[in-house]
Protein backbone atom coordinates (compact mmCIF):
# COMPACT_ATOMS: atom_id res chain seq x y z
CA UNK A 1 0.00 0.00 0.00
CA UNK A 2 1.38 3.41 -0.96
CA UNK A 3 2.09 5.51 2.11
CA UNK A 4 0.19 8.82 2.22
CA UNK A 5 3.49 10.75 2.19
CA UNK A 6 4.31 9.42 -1.27
CA UNK A 7 0.74 9.60 -2.55
CA UNK A 8 0.48 13.28 -1.59
CA UNK A 9 4.06 14.10 -2.60
CA UNK A 10 5.11 11.64 -5.33
CA UNK A 11 8.26 13.66 -5.94
CA UNK A 12 9.61 12.32 -2.63
CA UNK A 13 9.63 8.69 -3.79
CA UNK A 14 12.82 9.27 -5.76
CA UNK A 15 14.70 10.81 -2.83
CA UNK A 16 13.27 9.17 0.32
CA UNK A 17 14.16 5.49 0.80
CA UNK A 18 11.30 3.48 2.26
CA UNK A 19 10.70 -0.14 3.23
CA UNK A 20 7.18 -1.25 4.24
CA UNK A 21 7.61 -2.75 7.70
CA UNK A 22 4.53 -1.61 9.59
CA UNK A 23 0.90 -2.72 9.39
CA UNK A 24 -0.72 0.59 8.51
CA UNK A 25 -2.99 2.37 8.99
CA UNK A 26 -3.30 1.70 12.70
CA UNK A 27 -6.86 2.03 14.04
CA UNK A 28 -8.39 5.09 15.67
CA UNK A 29 -10.93 4.26 18.35
CA UNK A 30 -13.31 6.09 20.62
CA UNK A 31 -12.53 5.45 24.28
CA UNK A 32 -14.97 4.98 27.13
CA UNK A 33 -13.19 7.52 29.30
CA UNK A 34 -15.30 10.45 28.04
CA UNK A 35 -17.17 11.44 24.89
CA UNK A 36 -14.29 13.42 23.33
CA UNK A 37 -11.63 10.78 24.14
CA UNK A 38 -9.97 8.99 21.20
CA UNK A 39 -6.90 6.81 20.81
CA UNK A 40 -4.53 6.12 17.90
CA UNK A 41 -3.47 2.49 18.23
CA UNK A 42 0.19 2.66 17.29
CA UNK A 43 0.64 -0.15 19.80
CA UNK A 44 -0.39 -2.33 16.82
CA UNK A 45 2.12 -1.21 14.18
CA UNK A 46 3.65 -4.69 13.83
CA UNK A 47 2.42 -8.24 14.53
CA UNK A 48 5.49 -9.14 16.61
CA UNK A 49 6.26 -5.88 18.42
CA UNK A 50 4.28 -2.68 17.99
CA UNK A 51 4.84 0.88 19.10
CA UNK A 52 5.85 4.14 17.47
CA UNK A 53 9.42 3.14 16.59
CA UNK A 54 8.31 0.87 13.74
CA UNK A 55 7.03 3.89 11.79
CA UNK A 56 10.43 5.56 12.03
CA UNK A 57 12.31 2.39 11.13
CA UNK A 58 10.44 2.06 7.82
CA UNK A 59 12.50 5.02 6.64
CA UNK A 60 15.66 4.41 8.69
CA UNK A 61 16.19 0.78 7.66
CA UNK A 62 15.61 1.69 4.02
CA UNK A 63 18.14 4.53 4.30
CA UNK A 64 20.73 2.19 5.83
CA UNK A 65 20.23 -0.42 3.11
CA UNK A 66 20.42 2.13 0.30
CA UNK A 67 23.72 3.38 1.71
CA UNK A 68 25.13 -0.16 1.74
CA UNK A 69 25.29 -0.45 5.52
CA UNK A 70 25.46 -3.86 7.19
CA UNK A 71 25.12 -3.02 10.87
CA UNK A 72 23.20 -0.42 12.89
CA UNK A 73 24.63 0.98 16.14
CA UNK A 74 22.28 2.89 18.43
CA UNK A 75 21.74 3.56 22.14
CA UNK A 76 19.10 3.81 24.82
CA UNK A 77 18.25 2.94 28.40
CA UNK A 78 18.30 -0.66 29.61
CA UNK A 79 14.56 -0.90 28.94
CA UNK A 80 14.67 0.83 25.56
CA UNK A 81 11.67 0.11 23.34
CA UNK A 82 13.65 1.67 20.50
CA UNK A 83 16.34 -0.96 21.03
CA UNK A 84 13.83 -3.80 20.79
CA UNK A 85 12.18 -2.39 17.66
CA UNK A 86 15.56 -1.72 16.00
CA UNK A 87 16.78 -5.24 16.80
CA UNK A 88 13.61 -6.73 15.30
CA UNK A 89 13.73 -4.65 12.13
CA UNK A 90 17.45 -5.28 11.69
CA UNK A 91 16.82 -9.01 11.96
CA UNK A 92 14.06 -8.82 9.34
CA UNK A 93 16.31 -6.80 7.01
CA UNK A 94 19.41 -8.97 7.51
CA UNK A 95 21.36 -6.23 9.31
CA UNK A 96 23.45 -6.55 12.44
CA UNK A 97 22.47 -4.51 15.50
CA UNK A 98 24.36 -3.12 18.50
CA UNK A 99 22.64 -1.26 21.33
CA UNK A 100 24.65 0.75 23.85
CA UNK A 101 22.81 0.86 27.19
CA UNK A 102 22.61 3.16 30.20
CA UNK A 103 20.82 2.62 33.52
CA UNK A 104 17.21 3.32 34.31
CA UNK A 105 15.12 2.07 37.26
CA UNK A 106 14.74 -1.69 36.88
CA UNK A 107 11.14 -2.68 36.19
CA UNK A 108 9.31 -5.58 34.61
CA UNK A 109 9.48 -3.71 31.28
CA UNK A 110 13.25 -3.30 31.57
CA UNK A 111 13.78 -7.02 32.21
CA UNK A 112 11.42 -7.94 29.39
CA UNK A 113 13.11 -5.66 26.88
CA UNK A 114 16.59 -6.90 27.78
CA UNK A 115 15.46 -10.46 27.10
CA UNK A 116 13.78 -9.39 23.87
CA UNK A 117 16.85 -7.58 22.54
CA UNK A 118 19.02 -10.61 23.31
CA UNK A 119 16.51 -13.00 21.72
CA UNK A 120 16.40 -10.83 18.60
CA UNK A 121 20.15 -11.06 18.16
CA UNK A 122 21.24 -7.59 19.24
CA UNK A 123 24.69 -7.11 20.69
CA UNK A 124 24.19 -5.31 24.02
CA UNK A 125 26.97 -3.13 25.45
CA UNK A 126 26.27 -1.93 28.98
CA UNK A 127 27.83 1.49 29.64
CA UNK A 128 25.96 2.19 32.91
CA UNK A 129 25.77 5.99 32.82
CA UNK A 130 24.12 8.14 30.20
CA UNK A 131 27.26 10.25 29.82
CA UNK A 132 29.45 7.22 29.12
CA UNK A 133 26.87 5.84 26.71
CA UNK A 134 26.66 9.06 24.70
CA UNK A 135 30.45 9.35 24.65
CA UNK A 136 30.77 5.75 23.46
CA UNK A 137 28.23 6.39 20.71
CA UNK A 138 30.00 9.45 19.31
CA UNK A 139 33.53 8.12 19.81
CA UNK A 140 32.83 4.54 18.76
CA UNK A 141 35.77 3.02 16.84
CA UNK A 142 33.34 1.56 14.29
CA UNK A 143 32.74 5.08 12.99
CA UNK A 144 35.81 4.42 10.88
CA UNK A 145 33.92 1.64 9.08
CA UNK A 146 31.81 2.51 6.06
CA UNK A 147 29.42 -0.39 6.61
CA UNK A 148 28.22 0.88 10.02
CA UNK A 149 25.12 3.07 10.42
CA UNK A 150 24.94 5.20 13.56
CA UNK A 151 21.39 5.87 14.68
CA UNK A 152 20.58 8.40 17.41
CA UNK A 153 18.52 7.23 20.39
CA UNK A 154 14.82 6.81 19.68
CA UNK A 155 15.36 6.84 15.93
CA UNK A 156 15.22 10.61 15.93
CA UNK A 157 16.61 11.72 12.61
CA UNK A 158 15.13 13.33 9.52
CA UNK A 159 14.26 9.84 8.28
CA UNK A 160 12.55 8.94 11.55
CA UNK A 161 10.67 12.24 11.61
CA UNK A 162 9.32 11.57 8.11
CA UNK A 163 7.73 8.44 9.53
CA UNK A 164 5.53 10.66 11.68
CA UNK A 165 4.87 13.21 8.96
CA UNK A 166 3.42 10.21 7.16
CA UNK A 167 1.49 9.25 10.31
CA UNK A 168 -0.27 12.62 10.45
CA UNK A 169 -1.26 12.29 6.78
CA UNK A 170 -2.58 8.81 7.60
CA UNK A 171 -4.69 10.31 10.39
CA UNK A 172 -6.04 12.93 7.94
CA UNK A 173 -7.15 10.08 5.67
CA UNK A 174 -8.98 8.41 8.56
CA UNK A 175 -10.71 11.69 9.42
CA UNK A 176 -11.74 12.12 5.77
CA UNK A 177 -13.11 8.56 5.80
CA UNK A 178 -15.27 9.39 8.82
CA UNK A 179 -13.36 7.16 11.25
CA UNK A 180 -13.11 10.01 13.75
CA UNK A 181 -13.72 13.78 13.93
CA UNK A 182 -10.89 16.29 13.61
CA UNK A 183 -9.17 16.23 17.01
CA UNK A 184 -8.74 19.52 18.78
CA UNK A 185 -5.56 18.15 20.32
CA UNK A 186 -3.20 15.21 19.94
CA UNK A 187 -1.24 14.16 23.05
CA UNK A 188 1.96 12.12 22.74
CA UNK A 189 5.02 11.36 24.88
CA UNK A 190 8.33 12.99 23.89
CA UNK A 191 11.75 11.49 24.52
CA UNK A 192 14.00 11.89 21.51
CA UNK A 193 11.63 14.29 19.69
CA UNK A 194 10.79 12.70 16.31
CA UNK A 195 7.19 11.77 17.13
CA UNK A 196 6.29 15.31 18.20
CA UNK A 197 8.34 16.88 15.40
CA UNK A 198 6.79 14.71 12.70
CA UNK A 199 3.20 15.05 13.93
CA UNK A 200 3.51 18.83 14.20
CA UNK A 201 4.83 19.10 10.64
CA UNK A 202 2.43 16.49 9.32
CA UNK A 203 -0.70 18.09 10.77
CA UNK A 204 0.26 21.36 9.08
CA UNK A 205 0.84 19.62 5.73
CA UNK A 206 -2.47 17.79 6.15
CA UNK A 207 -4.35 21.04 6.69
CA UNK A 208 -5.50 20.00 10.15
CA UNK A 209 -6.19 22.65 12.76
CA UNK A 210 -5.16 20.14 15.44
CA UNK A 211 -2.75 21.21 18.18
CA UNK A 212 -0.08 18.63 18.98
CA UNK A 213 0.85 18.50 22.68
CA UNK A 214 4.11 16.78 23.49
CA UNK A 215 4.71 15.52 27.03
CA UNK A 216 8.36 15.48 28.09
CA UNK A 217 9.36 12.09 29.54
CA UNK A 218 13.16 12.42 29.22
CA UNK A 219 15.67 14.76 30.88
CA UNK A 220 15.58 18.26 29.42
CA UNK A 221 19.39 18.51 29.52
CA UNK A 222 22.41 16.22 29.64
CA UNK A 223 24.70 18.31 31.78
CA UNK A 224 24.85 21.68 30.02
CA UNK A 225 23.55 20.26 26.73
CA UNK A 226 19.83 20.47 25.83
CA UNK A 227 18.33 17.03 25.12
CA UNK A 228 14.53 17.31 25.26
CA UNK A 229 13.43 20.92 25.00
CA UNK A 230 11.31 22.98 22.60
CA UNK A 231 14.60 24.03 20.99
CA UNK A 232 15.77 20.45 20.36
CA UNK A 233 12.37 19.51 18.93
CA UNK A 234 12.45 22.69 16.85
CA UNK A 235 15.91 21.87 15.52
CA UNK A 236 14.78 18.45 14.31
CA UNK A 237 11.70 20.03 12.75
CA UNK A 238 13.84 22.60 10.99
CA UNK A 239 16.17 19.93 9.58
CA UNK A 240 13.18 17.98 8.30
CA UNK A 241 11.53 21.07 6.82
CA UNK A 242 14.75 22.03 5.06
CA UNK A 243 14.85 18.57 3.51
CA UNK A 244 11.23 18.85 2.40
CA UNK A 245 11.71 22.35 1.02
CA UNK A 246 14.53 21.08 -1.19
CA UNK A 247 12.30 18.44 -2.77
CA UNK A 248 8.65 19.50 -2.67
CA UNK A 249 7.34 20.95 -5.92
CA UNK A 250 4.91 23.32 -4.23
CA UNK A 251 5.32 25.70 -1.33
CA UNK A 252 4.28 24.09 1.93
CA UNK A 253 2.07 25.74 4.57
CA UNK A 254 3.55 27.38 7.65
CA UNK A 255 4.31 25.03 10.55
CA UNK A 256 3.70 26.07 14.18
CA UNK A 257 6.30 25.94 16.92
CA UNK A 258 6.35 22.68 18.90
CA UNK A 259 4.43 22.46 22.18
CA UNK A 260 6.24 20.57 24.93
CA UNK A 261 4.84 20.17 28.44
CA UNK A 262 7.37 19.85 31.29
CA UNK A 263 5.11 19.27 34.28
CA UNK A 264 4.53 15.50 33.95
CA UNK A 265 8.17 14.33 34.04
CA UNK A 266 8.39 13.67 37.77
CA UNK A 267 11.58 12.81 39.65
CA UNK A 268 13.50 11.39 36.70
CA UNK A 269 13.62 9.25 33.60
CA UNK A 270 11.88 5.92 34.11
CA UNK A 271 10.60 6.93 37.54
CA UNK A 272 6.85 6.55 37.90
CA UNK A 273 4.59 9.42 38.96
CA UNK A 274 1.39 9.10 40.96
CA UNK A 275 -0.56 10.84 38.17
CA UNK A 276 0.94 8.47 35.62
CA UNK A 277 0.09 5.41 37.70
CA UNK A 278 -3.50 6.58 38.09
CA UNK A 279 -3.72 7.07 34.33
CA UNK A 280 -2.29 3.58 33.71
CA UNK A 281 -4.95 2.09 36.00
CA UNK A 282 -7.70 4.09 34.32
CA UNK A 283 -6.62 2.98 30.85
CA UNK A 284 -6.34 -0.64 32.05
CA UNK A 285 -10.02 -0.55 32.98
CA UNK A 286 -10.69 -0.09 29.27
CA UNK A 287 -8.34 -2.89 28.18
CA UNK A 288 -5.41 -0.63 27.26
CA UNK A 289 -1.93 -1.41 28.55
CA UNK A 290 0.48 1.46 29.26
CA UNK A 291 3.79 1.73 31.16
CA UNK A 292 5.25 4.31 33.59
CA UNK A 293 8.21 5.68 31.62
CA UNK A 294 6.50 7.13 28.55
CA UNK A 295 2.82 6.44 27.98
CA UNK A 296 1.68 6.64 31.60
CA UNK A 297 2.95 10.20 31.92
CA UNK A 298 1.50 11.19 28.56
CA UNK A 299 -1.82 9.60 29.53
CA UNK A 300 -1.93 11.79 32.65
CA UNK A 301 -1.59 14.85 30.40
CA UNK A 302 -4.26 13.43 28.07
CA UNK A 303 -6.74 13.08 30.95
CA UNK A 304 -6.06 16.68 31.96
CA UNK A 305 -6.58 17.81 28.35
CA UNK A 306 -9.99 16.13 28.33
CA UNK A 307 -10.98 18.41 31.19
CA UNK A 308 -9.73 21.51 29.42
CA UNK A 309 -11.65 21.21 26.17
CA UNK A 310 -15.01 20.05 24.90
CA UNK A 311 -13.59 19.01 21.55
CA UNK A 312 -12.12 15.62 20.59
CA UNK A 313 -8.70 14.81 22.09
CA UNK A 314 -6.56 12.02 20.59
CA UNK A 315 -4.09 10.00 22.66
CA UNK A 316 -1.30 8.70 20.42
CA UNK A 317 -0.42 5.36 22.00
CA UNK A 318 3.26 4.70 21.33
CA UNK A 319 3.61 1.56 23.48
CA UNK A 320 3.71 -2.02 22.20
CA UNK A 321 0.70 -4.14 23.15
CA UNK A 322 1.66 -7.34 21.32
CA UNK A 323 2.23 -10.47 23.42
CA UNK A 324 5.99 -11.09 23.40
CA UNK A 325 6.00 -14.05 25.81
CA UNK A 326 7.00 -16.62 23.19
CA UNK A 327 9.84 -14.46 21.92
CA UNK A 328 11.07 -13.72 25.46
CA UNK A 329 11.29 -17.45 26.13
CA UNK A 330 13.86 -17.73 23.34
CA UNK A 331 16.26 -15.44 25.20
CA UNK A 332 19.50 -16.91 26.52
CA UNK A 333 20.57 -14.75 29.49
CA UNK A 334 23.92 -16.59 29.63
CA UNK A 335 24.86 -14.67 26.49
CA UNK A 336 24.55 -11.36 28.33
CA UNK A 337 27.38 -9.73 30.25
CA UNK A 338 27.41 -10.39 33.99
CA UNK A 339 26.13 -6.87 34.90
CA UNK A 340 23.18 -7.21 32.52
CA UNK A 341 22.40 -10.69 33.81
CA UNK A 342 22.32 -9.17 37.27
CA UNK A 343 19.50 -6.85 36.18
CA UNK A 344 17.38 -9.88 35.31
CA UNK A 345 17.66 -11.41 38.76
Amino acid sequence: MTRPLFRDYPELEAVVPHRALAELPTPVESMGLADPAWIKRDDLTHPVYGGNKIRKLEFIIADALQKGKQHIITFGATGTNHGVATALMCREAGLGCTVLLFDQPVTTTVRRNLRLMQALGARLEYKRTLARTVASFYLHPARLRRDRYFLFAGGSSVEGTLGFVNAALELRDQIDAGDMPVPERIVCPVGSSATLAGLTIGCALAGLSTRVDGVRVAPSHLGPFPACTPATVGKLMQQTLQFLDRHLKHQRPAVPEPILHDNYFGAGYGQATSEGQQAIEQFAEHGLKLEPTYTGKAAAAFLDALGETNGPVLFWNTYNSRDTTELEEKADPTQLSAPLRGLLE
